[in-house]
């Protein structure tokens, strides 16, 4: 450090220049690095990954019955199996009993993979951030909810500069 004054070297306790008097303002101290903002936001979109796999299975399972129903579901579980107000069993869909079961797979899978997902993120996987830009890009044509959690974890984790913030997050 140098006095401003006349160019005397100077120590970084010292207030004042031996050499010509003048007062020297104090230093300014070290902030401490600022979040990026995958540091900010990490925590809340692997708890969000978490808590929308669990809302969809749950809306799934409330909306089953209805589903399994029109495909066929009423004929059999609510009436024994008899005839459905003057149509048979299946009606109107009677080809396609399968697509409830179908669908629910297909569902519980994608829970699976959000949870896989959320819980990677919260430990700091190095993997995690990729399993998660594939799961956000999957999750684009979910409406409403999983669009906008897909959007919002595509805006922290896909620039490359995340890419590289998220590196220094990992734990190995």
């Amino acid at each position: 450090m140098y006095c401003s004054g006349c160019g005397q070297a100077m120590q970084a306790f010292e207030q004042v220049c031996l050499k010509c008097g003048r007062s020297v303002p104090p230093m300014p101290l070290a902030r401490p690095p600022a979040y990026s903002r995958v540091q900010r936001h990490i925590q809340t979109v692997s708890v969000l990954w978490i808590l929308w796999a669990a809302w969809s299975v749950v809306g799934w399972l409330i909306a089953l019955p209805f589903v399994a129903g029109v495909f066929g579901g009423w004929g059999v579980w609510g009436h024994g199996g008899h005839r459905f107000y003057g149509f048979g069993p299946g009606f109107p869909f009677p080809h396609m009993m399968w697509l409830p079961e179908f669908i629910s797979v297909l569902i519980f899978g994608r829970a699976l993979l959000a949870v896989i997902t959320g819980i990677g993120l919260l430990r700091r996987a190095p993997w995690a951030r990729t399993l998660a830009l594939v799961t956000a890009f999957l999750t684009l044509i979910k409406p409403l909810t999983g669009t906008v959690l897909a959007i919002y974890t595509l805006w922290v984790l896909l620039p490359a500069p995340s890419g590289q913030e998220y590196e220094q997050i990992a734990v190995p």
